[in-house]
């Protein structure tokens, strides 16, 4: 197994589900919150473009062609200018930090934008972009019906590296421990490093995205228990995901009151 450190993705090579490229693929959270920003915008324009026309009509009519026209242009062409003008991104995902790349990893290219907002038609079918979703749990890499046929992934964008970014990416959100509870005497990290370190974090950081959790959890506490020389306590862990997590949430603690005590030493 293999979780690289300090990046903005998971990769681990001996799961296929799981990609290697060197970016994080964007969670279904992500990127329903950018949709919902982008509809908003759209639903706000299309209402105001309605009043306008109502309000030019003095025979009191609602619509016309041309408004309809207007409309699916909307639809179609806001996702589309928007990815083709800001390199991948609407607001949307400009404000998620989220961007549309190539499979390969390179920049979306004019053509890979327009198929994957042309297939976008065939996400919403049946109804309520039914196809849509379901591809994006089922493919490898989120991918919808456009993304596909496009060949493109939507990622989540690396923030610029300075040190407050660095001290952010080091801070874990505890679920199963406190700060201040005592640590079990049976975590020694002597034998782990920095690299160790950081792949847990990045396990942890990323955890509510994961599905395939339980096993992840299970692979990575068993792995850092077998490192640190428990063999026994190792072969432990199973599926239950409080269990993985609350030691592996343990060690990165170990190391934050290691860290600071060297801290405390220096000054």
């Amino acid at each position: 197994m293999l979780m690289d450190n300090f990046s903005e993705r998971l990769s681990i090579d001996d799961i296929p589900e799981n990609v290697l490229l060197n970016v994080e693929v964007a969670g279904f959270g992500s990127r329903c919150v950018a949709a919902l920003i982008d509809w908003t915008i759209i639903s706000i324009v299309s209402f105001c473009t309605l009043v306008i026309d109502a309000n030019s009509r003095h025979d009191g009519s609602i619509g016309s062609l041309a408004l309809y026209r207007f409309f699916f242009a909307l639809f179609f062409f806001y996702p589309l200018i928007f990815e083709i003008l800001w390199n991948g991104q609407t607001p949307g995902k400009r404000v998620l930090g989220l961007r549309v790349i190539r499979a390969d990893g390179l920049p979306a290219t004019i053509s890979s934008l327009v198929i994957r907002n042309l297939v976008r038609i065939f996400d919403f079918l049946p109804m309520g972009y039914g196809i849509g979703l379901i591809a994006l749990f089922v493919t490898k890499r989120m991918q919808r019906l456009g993304d596909l046929a496009a060949r493109t992934l939507v990622i989540r964008e690396k923030q610029q590296v300075t040190l407050k970014t660095i001290q952010e990416d080091m801070s874990v959100h505890y679920l199963h421990i406190t700060r201040v509870e005592p640590l079990p005497s049976f975590i020694q990290i002597d034998q782990l490093t920095e690299a160790d370190r950081n792949r847990i974090i990045d396990y942890l950081k990323r955890r509510a995205d994961l599905r395939d959790r339980e096993t992840l959890s299970r692979m990575l506490a068993r792995q850092t228990a077998e490192k640190m020389g428990d063999e026994a306590r190792a072969q432990q862990f199973g599926y239950n995901i409080i269990t993985n997590e609350r030691f592996l949430e343990q060690v990165v603690r170990t190391f934050e009151v290691q860290a600071h005590m060297q801290q405390q030493d220096n000054a």
